[in-house]
């Protein structure tokens, strides 16, 4: 029972990096089971979960142990009869890996997809 409690206090205390967010329809609906995924370049490995839908209430968040958010991945938003959000890597940390924050929150909007 010891060693258990002493491996989530240690658990807690390692860095995260992620990705927070909360998606609606331009309505201010929630959207639920929207995708939201961290995606990488082809071999580039990312530790943690990178992909999960949206709650009810249109909430996800994805994310992993590191210090630092995976460099060169992009984060998307997709649902079908939505439009895709991509947000890349170079706007989140324009700057590169020094200086990036490890966690984003974002309130997304889904706009419908064009016909």
């Amino acid at each position: 029972m010891r060693a258990a409690a002493l491996l989530l206090v240690l658990a807690a205390c390692e860095p995260v990096w992620g990705v927070d967010v909360r998606v609606h329809h331009p309505g201010h609906v929630p959207v639920e089971h929207a995708t939201v995924a961290v995606a990488c370049a082809e071999g580039q490995y990312v530790s943690g979960e990178v992909a999960i839908r949206t709650s009810p209430d249109g909430k996800a968040f994805v994310g992993g142990i590191g210090g630092a958010f995976p460099v060169g991945c992009d984060v998307y938003v997709a649902k079908p009869g939505f439009q895709t959000q991509r947000i890349r890597y170079r706007d989140l940390c324009p700057n590169g890996p020094e200086g990036c924050e490890r966690v984003f929150q974002f309130d997304l909007v889904l706009e419908p997809a064009r016909q």
